[in-house]
Protein backbone atom coordinates (compact mmCIF):
# COMPACT_ATOMS: atom_id res chain seq x y z
CA UNK A 1 0.00 0.00 0.00
CA UNK A 2 1.49 3.48 -0.62
CA UNK A 3 2.17 5.72 1.71
CA UNK A 4 0.42 8.69 0.39
CA UNK A 5 -2.89 6.63 1.21
CA UNK A 6 -5.25 8.08 4.10
CA UNK A 7 -5.50 5.17 6.58
CA UNK A 8 -8.34 5.58 9.01
CA UNK A 9 -8.84 3.44 12.34
CA UNK A 10 -12.09 3.33 14.14
CA UNK A 11 -13.63 2.44 17.31
CA UNK A 12 -10.19 1.36 19.61
CA UNK A 13 -7.93 3.09 22.35
CA UNK A 14 -4.64 5.04 21.50
CA UNK A 15 -1.68 4.79 23.24
CA UNK A 16 0.91 7.99 22.23
CA UNK A 17 3.81 6.36 24.26
CA UNK A 18 4.19 8.72 26.72
CA UNK A 19 0.68 8.61 28.86
CA UNK A 20 -0.03 6.66 31.69
CA UNK A 21 -2.85 5.00 30.04
CA UNK A 22 -4.48 4.26 26.45
CA UNK A 23 -8.08 6.31 25.44
CA UNK A 24 -10.32 6.13 23.60
CA UNK A 25 -9.82 7.30 20.40
CA UNK A 26 -9.61 7.60 16.28
CA UNK A 27 -6.41 7.60 14.62
CA UNK A 28 -5.81 9.33 10.88
CA UNK A 29 -2.62 7.87 9.17
CA UNK A 30 -1.59 10.56 5.89
CA UNK A 31 1.25 11.05 3.91
CA UNK A 32 3.39 8.10 6.34
CA UNK A 33 2.59 10.71 8.79
CA UNK A 34 0.14 10.59 11.87
CA UNK A 35 -2.46 13.31 10.53
CA UNK A 36 -4.95 13.39 13.39
CA UNK A 37 -5.49 11.54 17.09
CA UNK A 38 -9.14 12.70 18.26
CA UNK A 39 -10.97 11.57 21.39
CA UNK A 40 -14.41 12.63 19.74
CA UNK A 41 -14.11 10.56 16.94
CA UNK A 42 -12.96 12.22 13.80
CA UNK A 43 -15.56 13.20 11.60
CA UNK A 44 -15.55 12.14 7.65
CA UNK A 45 -12.11 12.72 6.26
CA UNK A 46 -13.03 12.50 2.81
CA UNK A 47 -11.42 8.78 0.84
CA UNK A 48 -9.86 6.76 3.38
CA UNK A 49 -9.08 3.24 4.11
CA UNK A 50 -11.43 2.49 7.29
CA UNK A 51 -9.74 -0.26 9.61
CA UNK A 52 -11.81 -1.62 12.54
CA UNK A 53 -9.80 -1.03 16.07
CA UNK A 54 -12.60 -2.11 18.09
CA UNK A 55 -11.54 -4.23 21.09
CA UNK A 56 -7.96 -3.56 20.24
CA UNK A 57 -5.42 -0.77 21.33
CA UNK A 58 -2.44 0.94 19.02
CA UNK A 59 0.66 1.60 20.23
CA UNK A 60 4.15 2.82 18.35
CA UNK A 61 5.89 0.33 17.03
CA UNK A 62 8.75 -1.10 18.82
CA UNK A 63 12.44 -0.50 18.92
CA UNK A 64 14.89 -3.31 19.13
CA UNK A 65 18.01 -1.54 21.03
CA UNK A 66 20.48 -4.09 21.15
CA UNK A 67 20.00 -5.58 17.58
CA UNK A 68 21.89 -8.00 15.99
CA UNK A 69 20.44 -8.67 12.70
CA UNK A 70 23.42 -10.81 11.49
CA UNK A 71 23.70 -13.20 13.96
CA UNK A 72 23.08 -16.81 12.58
CA UNK A 73 20.04 -18.75 13.82
CA UNK A 74 20.20 -22.13 14.75
CA UNK A 75 19.74 -23.45 11.41
CA UNK A 76 23.03 -22.24 9.94
CA UNK A 77 26.27 -24.44 11.14
CA UNK A 78 28.53 -21.97 11.45
CA UNK A 79 30.13 -19.60 14.15
CA UNK A 80 29.66 -15.89 13.67
CA UNK A 81 33.19 -15.66 12.85
CA UNK A 82 33.17 -18.51 10.20
CA UNK A 83 29.95 -17.05 8.41
CA UNK A 84 30.92 -16.24 4.97
CA UNK A 85 29.65 -12.93 4.38
CA UNK A 86 27.23 -14.13 1.00
CA UNK A 87 25.73 -16.09 4.26
CA UNK A 88 25.75 -13.03 7.01
CA UNK A 89 24.04 -10.86 4.55
CA UNK A 90 20.98 -13.39 3.98
CA UNK A 91 20.76 -14.16 7.93
CA UNK A 92 20.71 -10.27 8.41
CA UNK A 93 17.88 -10.24 5.79
CA UNK A 94 15.66 -12.61 7.22
CA UNK A 95 16.68 -11.62 10.81
CA UNK A 96 15.18 -7.50 9.71
CA UNK A 97 11.67 -9.92 8.31
CA UNK A 98 11.37 -11.72 11.76
CA UNK A 99 11.50 -8.36 13.45
CA UNK A 100 9.37 -6.49 11.70
CA UNK A 101 7.29 -9.25 11.73
CA UNK A 102 7.03 -9.19 15.45
CA UNK A 103 6.18 -5.84 15.69
CA UNK A 104 9.46 -4.04 15.82
CA UNK A 105 9.20 -1.17 13.49
CA UNK A 106 12.88 0.51 14.58
CA UNK A 107 16.48 -1.53 15.45
CA UNK A 108 18.85 0.10 16.55
CA UNK A 109 22.24 -2.18 15.88
CA UNK A 110 24.71 -3.39 18.31
CA UNK A 111 27.44 -4.51 16.66
CA UNK A 112 27.46 -6.71 13.02
CA UNK A 113 30.27 -9.70 12.35
CA UNK A 114 31.09 -7.26 9.22
CA UNK A 115 31.07 -3.93 8.00
CA UNK A 116 28.47 -4.10 5.56
CA UNK A 117 26.10 -6.56 6.24
CA UNK A 118 23.50 -4.01 8.51
CA UNK A 119 24.74 -1.67 5.66
CA UNK A 120 23.38 -2.93 2.73
CA UNK A 121 20.28 -4.38 3.82
CA UNK A 122 19.59 -0.59 5.78
CA UNK A 123 19.38 0.23 2.53
CA UNK A 124 17.28 -2.27 0.84
CA UNK A 125 14.85 -1.89 3.50
CA UNK A 126 14.85 2.28 2.86
CA UNK A 127 14.59 1.49 -1.09
CA UNK A 128 11.09 -0.62 -0.03
CA UNK A 129 12.87 -3.76 -1.46
CA UNK A 130 12.49 -6.09 1.50
CA UNK A 131 10.74 -5.54 4.51
CA UNK A 132 12.14 -4.60 7.51
CA UNK A 133 11.90 -2.55 10.77
CA UNK A 134 14.20 1.34 10.30
CA UNK A 135 17.33 0.15 10.74
CA UNK A 136 20.87 2.28 12.26
CA UNK A 137 23.28 -0.07 10.84
CA UNK A 138 25.70 -1.10 13.33
CA UNK A 139 29.50 -1.00 13.01
CA UNK A 140 31.23 -4.60 13.54
CA UNK A 141 32.50 -4.27 17.44
CA UNK A 142 35.58 -2.78 18.10
CA UNK A 143 37.37 -4.51 20.44
CA UNK A 144 41.10 -4.29 22.12
CA UNK A 145 43.16 -7.50 21.98
CA UNK A 146 42.18 -9.64 24.07
CA UNK A 147 38.80 -8.08 24.19
CA UNK A 148 35.44 -9.52 23.85
CA UNK A 149 34.82 -10.85 20.31
CA UNK A 150 38.87 -10.87 19.51
CA UNK A 151 38.84 -14.81 19.15
CA UNK A 152 42.24 -15.42 16.84
CA UNK A 153 45.35 -17.26 18.68
CA UNK A 154 48.95 -17.07 17.51
CA UNK A 155 48.89 -20.78 15.58
CA UNK A 156 45.37 -19.59 13.62
CA UNK A 157 44.94 -17.04 10.70
CA UNK A 158 40.98 -16.31 11.18
CA UNK A 159 38.57 -13.51 10.74
CA UNK A 160 37.60 -12.43 13.87
CA UNK A 161 33.57 -11.22 14.29
CA UNK A 162 34.94 -7.67 15.34
CA UNK A 163 37.47 -4.93 14.70
CA UNK A 164 40.61 -5.21 16.73
CA UNK A 165 41.95 -1.71 17.69
CA UNK A 166 44.84 -0.93 20.32
CA UNK A 167 45.13 2.19 21.10
CA UNK A 168 43.25 5.60 20.34
CA UNK A 169 45.16 5.73 16.61
CA UNK A 170 43.57 2.58 15.79
CA UNK A 171 40.45 2.99 16.80
CA UNK A 172 40.39 6.63 14.87
CA UNK A 173 40.75 5.04 11.70
CA UNK A 174 38.31 2.39 12.26
CA UNK A 175 35.69 5.06 12.95
CA UNK A 176 36.44 6.99 9.72
CA UNK A 177 36.70 3.43 7.98
CA UNK A 178 33.39 2.38 9.07
CA UNK A 179 31.78 5.86 8.75
CA UNK A 180 33.03 5.89 5.08
CA UNK A 181 30.96 2.99 4.20
CA UNK A 182 27.85 3.97 5.83
CA UNK A 183 27.55 2.79 9.53
CA UNK A 184 25.13 5.15 11.93
CA UNK A 185 26.08 3.43 15.18
CA UNK A 186 29.54 2.82 16.55
CA UNK A 187 29.69 -0.83 19.15
CA UNK A 188 32.40 -0.46 22.00
CA UNK A 189 33.49 -3.75 24.05
CA UNK A 190 34.91 -2.09 26.72
CA UNK A 191 34.24 -5.13 29.29
CA UNK A 192 34.66 -8.69 28.55
CA UNK A 193 31.59 -11.05 29.28
CA UNK A 194 30.79 -14.21 31.24
CA UNK A 195 29.51 -16.01 28.47
CA UNK A 196 33.32 -16.42 27.16
CA UNK A 197 35.95 -18.03 29.42
CA UNK A 198 37.67 -14.70 29.07
CA UNK A 199 37.73 -11.63 29.81
CA UNK A 200 34.90 -11.80 31.86
CA UNK A 201 32.58 -9.31 32.94
CA UNK A 202 34.20 -7.90 35.43
CA UNK A 203 37.31 -7.31 33.41
CA UNK A 204 37.49 -4.01 31.88
CA UNK A 205 39.50 -4.30 28.60
CA UNK A 206 39.27 -0.50 26.73
CA UNK A 207 41.45 1.95 27.90
CA UNK A 208 39.84 5.15 28.67
CA UNK A 209 41.94 6.82 25.85
CA UNK A 210 40.76 4.68 23.32
CA UNK A 211 36.72 4.72 24.44
CA UNK A 212 37.08 8.52 24.51
CA UNK A 213 38.80 8.36 20.92
CA UNK A 214 35.67 6.45 19.35
CA UNK A 215 33.06 9.01 21.12
CA UNK A 216 34.53 11.72 20.03
CA UNK A 217 35.19 10.71 16.29
CA UNK A 218 31.71 9.51 16.63
CA UNK A 219 30.46 13.00 17.76
CA UNK A 220 32.37 14.60 14.72
CA UNK A 221 30.40 12.45 11.93
CA UNK A 222 27.31 12.15 13.34
CA UNK A 223 27.18 8.54 14.56
CA UNK A 224 25.81 7.09 17.84
CA UNK A 225 27.72 5.15 20.35
CA UNK A 226 26.70 1.89 22.29
CA UNK A 227 28.87 0.29 24.73
CA UNK A 228 28.48 -3.81 25.75
CA UNK A 229 29.79 -2.77 29.42
CA UNK A 230 29.39 -5.06 32.15
CA UNK A 231 31.80 -4.22 34.74
CA UNK A 232 31.52 -1.49 37.24
CA UNK A 233 34.50 0.48 35.75
CA UNK A 234 33.48 0.22 32.03
CA UNK A 235 30.31 1.75 32.87
CA UNK A 236 32.20 4.52 34.20
CA UNK A 237 34.24 4.97 31.04
CA UNK A 238 31.42 5.07 28.77
CA UNK A 239 29.26 7.61 30.96
CA UNK A 240 32.98 9.93 31.48
CA UNK A 241 33.75 9.62 27.66
CA UNK A 242 30.17 10.24 26.21
CA UNK A 243 28.37 6.91 25.39
CA UNK A 244 25.00 7.08 24.64
CA UNK A 245 23.66 3.78 25.05
CA UNK A 246 25.34 1.42 27.46
CA UNK A 247 24.29 -2.30 27.39
CA UNK A 248 24.24 -4.60 30.62
CA UNK A 249 25.24 -2.53 32.88
CA UNK A 250 25.30 -5.97 35.35
CA UNK A 251 28.21 -5.20 37.65
CA UNK A 252 27.61 -1.28 38.90
CA UNK A 253 29.26 -0.13 42.36
CA UNK A 254 27.22 2.90 44.10
CA UNK A 255 29.70 5.30 42.51
CA UNK A 256 28.68 3.86 38.62
CA UNK A 257 25.03 4.62 39.94
CA UNK A 258 25.86 8.21 40.83
CA UNK A 259 27.39 8.36 37.36
CA UNK A 260 24.74 6.93 35.61
CA UNK A 261 21.75 9.12 37.54
CA UNK A 262 23.93 12.15 37.05
CA UNK A 263 24.00 11.48 32.93
CA UNK A 264 20.30 10.52 32.97
CA UNK A 265 19.40 13.08 30.25
CA UNK A 266 22.00 12.20 27.69
CA UNK A 267 22.25 8.20 28.06
CA UNK A 268 19.90 4.71 28.32
CA UNK A 269 20.95 1.86 29.66
CA UNK A 270 19.38 -1.80 28.20
CA UNK A 271 19.20 -4.67 31.15
CA UNK A 272 19.29 -6.83 28.55
CA UNK A 273 17.83 -9.07 30.76
CA UNK A 274 16.40 -11.39 28.03
CA UNK A 275 20.48 -13.13 27.73
CA UNK A 276 20.16 -14.25 31.49
CA UNK A 277 16.66 -15.54 31.37
CA UNK A 278 17.43 -17.91 27.76
CA UNK A 279 20.36 -19.06 29.33
CA UNK A 280 18.45 -20.47 32.41
CA UNK A 281 15.22 -21.36 30.93
CA UNK A 282 16.27 -22.02 26.69
CA UNK A 283 20.16 -22.87 26.62
CA UNK A 284 19.79 -26.51 27.61
CA UNK A 285 22.63 -25.96 30.12
CA UNK A 286 22.63 -27.56 33.18
CA UNK A 287 23.29 -26.42 36.78
CA UNK A 288 26.69 -27.33 36.89
CA UNK A 289 27.34 -25.21 33.43
CA UNK A 290 25.40 -22.36 34.01
CA UNK A 291 27.27 -22.17 37.52
CA UNK A 292 30.63 -22.13 35.84
CA UNK A 293 29.52 -18.78 33.99
CA UNK A 294 28.15 -17.37 36.86
CA UNK A 295 25.00 -16.67 35.56
CA UNK A 296 22.55 -16.51 38.03
CA UNK A 297 25.24 -14.52 40.11
CA UNK A 298 24.92 -12.28 36.83
CA UNK A 299 21.45 -12.20 36.77
CA UNK A 300 21.33 -11.18 40.65
CA UNK A 301 23.56 -8.05 39.93
CA UNK A 302 22.25 -7.24 36.86
CA UNK A 303 18.47 -7.52 38.81
CA UNK A 304 19.84 -5.40 41.53
CA UNK A 305 21.90 -2.75 39.54
CA UNK A 306 18.48 -1.60 37.38
CA UNK A 307 15.96 -1.70 39.81
CA UNK A 308 18.10 0.86 41.70
CA UNK A 309 18.55 2.52 38.02
CA UNK A 310 14.86 2.71 37.50
CA UNK A 311 14.38 4.20 40.87
CA UNK A 312 16.73 6.94 39.89
CA UNK A 313 15.10 7.37 37.03
CA UNK A 314 17.54 6.66 34.38
CA UNK A 315 15.83 5.63 31.00
CA UNK A 316 15.81 2.28 29.75
CA UNK A 317 15.28 0.65 26.60
CA UNK A 318 14.87 -2.94 25.73
CA UNK A 319 17.20 -5.38 23.68
CA UNK A 320 18.39 -8.93 25.63
CA UNK A 321 20.90 -9.72 23.29
CA UNK A 322 18.28 -11.80 20.68
CA UNK A 323 20.20 -13.65 18.21
CA UNK A 324 21.92 -16.71 19.96
CA UNK A 325 20.71 -19.89 19.41
CA UNK A 326 18.73 -20.44 22.22
CA UNK A 327 17.17 -16.99 21.96
CA UNK A 328 16.63 -16.25 18.14
CA UNK A 329 15.30 -12.84 16.69
CA UNK A 330 11.82 -12.16 16.57
CA UNK A 331 11.56 -13.20 20.06
CA UNK A 332 12.55 -9.91 21.20
CA UNK A 333 9.54 -8.06 22.84
CA UNK A 334 9.16 -11.04 25.40
CA UNK A 335 11.75 -8.40 26.95
CA UNK A 336 9.02 -5.59 27.80
CA UNK A 337 7.19 -8.23 30.00
CA UNK A 338 10.53 -9.19 31.39
CA UNK A 339 10.87 -5.24 32.95
CA UNK A 340 7.74 -5.88 34.28
CA UNK A 341 8.57 -9.11 35.76
CA UNK A 342 12.44 -9.07 36.70
CA UNK A 343 13.28 -5.48 37.10
CA UNK A 344 9.36 -3.93 38.44
CA UNK A 345 8.76 -1.40 35.81
CA UNK A 346 4.95 -1.59 35.27
CA UNK A 347 3.29 -2.41 32.03
CA UNK A 348 3.57 1.26 30.91
CA UNK A 349 6.76 1.95 31.88
CA UNK A 350 8.15 -1.06 30.06
CA UNK A 351 5.94 -0.07 26.58
CA UNK A 352 7.99 3.40 27.43
CA UNK A 353 10.95 1.78 27.27
CA UNK A 354 9.92 -0.40 24.03
CA UNK A 355 8.83 2.40 22.15
CA UNK A 356 9.41 6.22 23.41
CA UNK A 357 12.68 5.87 24.84
CA UNK A 358 13.88 3.93 22.10
CA UNK A 359 12.80 6.76 19.40
CA UNK A 360 15.07 9.01 21.58
CA UNK A 361 17.61 7.33 21.38
CA UNK A 362 17.57 6.77 17.35
CA UNK A 363 16.80 10.31 17.08
CA UNK A 364 14.23 9.88 14.03
CA UNK A 365 11.06 11.07 15.70
CA UNK A 366 9.48 7.78 15.99
CA UNK A 367 8.21 5.99 19.33
CA UNK A 368 4.93 7.98 19.67
CA UNK A 369 1.94 8.28 18.39
CA UNK A 370 1.10 12.33 17.88
CA UNK A 371 0.22 14.53 15.37
CA UNK A 372 3.25 14.43 12.89
CA UNK A 373 4.56 11.73 14.12
CA UNK A 374 6.12 8.99 11.30
CA UNK A 375 3.27 6.24 11.20
CA UNK A 376 5.13 3.36 13.02
CA UNK A 377 2.40 1.48 14.96
CA UNK A 378 1.20 -1.91 15.97
CA UNK A 379 -3.19 -2.25 16.64
CA UNK A 380 -2.98 -5.09 19.71
CA UNK A 381 -5.79 -7.43 20.49
CA UNK A 382 -6.45 -6.10 24.35
CA UNK A 383 -4.83 -3.14 25.82
CA UNK A 384 -0.84 -4.01 26.48
CA UNK A 385 -0.48 -1.13 28.76
CA UNK A 386 -2.54 -3.40 31.16
CA UNK A 387 -0.80 -6.69 30.30
CA UNK A 388 2.77 -6.25 28.78
CA UNK A 389 2.76 -9.59 27.45
CA UNK A 390 0.23 -9.13 24.74
CA UNK A 391 3.19 -7.78 22.73
CA UNK A 392 5.08 -10.63 22.54
CA UNK A 393 2.61 -12.75 20.87
CA UNK A 394 2.97 -12.19 17.16
CA UNK A 395 -0.87 -13.60 16.58
CA UNK A 396 -2.17 -10.31 18.78
CA UNK A 397 -0.80 -8.08 16.87
CA UNK A 398 -4.01 -7.22 14.43
CA UNK A 399 -1.84 -4.45 12.62
CA UNK A 400 1.92 -3.49 11.94
CA UNK A 401 2.66 -0.49 10.10
CA UNK A 402 5.87 1.65 9.22
CA UNK A 403 6.27 5.15 7.53
CA UNK A 404 2.19 4.75 6.32
CA UNK A 405 2.26 1.44 5.25
CA UNK A 406 0.78 -1.52 5.97
CA UNK A 407 3.29 -4.77 6.62
CA UNK A 408 0.21 -6.73 8.29
CA UNK A 409 -3.41 -6.14 8.03
CA UNK A 410 -6.32 -7.69 9.20
CA UNK A 411 -8.08 -10.41 7.30
CA UNK A 412 -10.48 -8.41 5.48
CA UNK A 413 -8.09 -5.82 4.24
CA UNK A 414 -5.69 -8.44 2.88
CA UNK A 415 -7.01 -8.27 -0.61
CA UNK A 416 -7.25 -4.42 -0.96
CA UNK A 417 -3.59 -4.31 0.03
CA UNK A 418 -2.17 -6.97 -2.07
CA UNK A 419 -4.07 -5.16 -4.76
CA UNK A 420 -2.19 -1.26 -3.97
CA UNK A 421 0.91 -2.70 -3.38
Amino acid sequence: MATGERIMFRGGKVWDGRADSAVEADLLVEDGVVRAVDRGGLSAVGEALEIDASGGTMIPGMIEAHGHLSFPVVTYAYHIEDTPPEETVLITMHNAKRLIDAGFTGVIGAGSPRIRSEIVIRNEIDAGLIAGPRLMASTPTLTATGGLNDSGQLHQQRLVAALVCDGPDEIRRAVRLCYREGVDVVKLNISGDDFFPRPDGRVTTMAEDEVAMACAMARELGLLVAAHARSAESVKRAVRCGVTIIHHADFCDEEALDMLEGAKDRIFVTPSIGYYHGLIHYSGMSDEMLAGMKVREGMDANIATHKALHERGVRMLIGGDYGLPFMPNGLNAQDVAHLVDYIGLTPVEALRAATWHGGLAMGKGTGLLVEGAPADLLLCNGDPTQDAAIVADAAKLRVIMKGGRLHKAPDGLRAAVAGAA
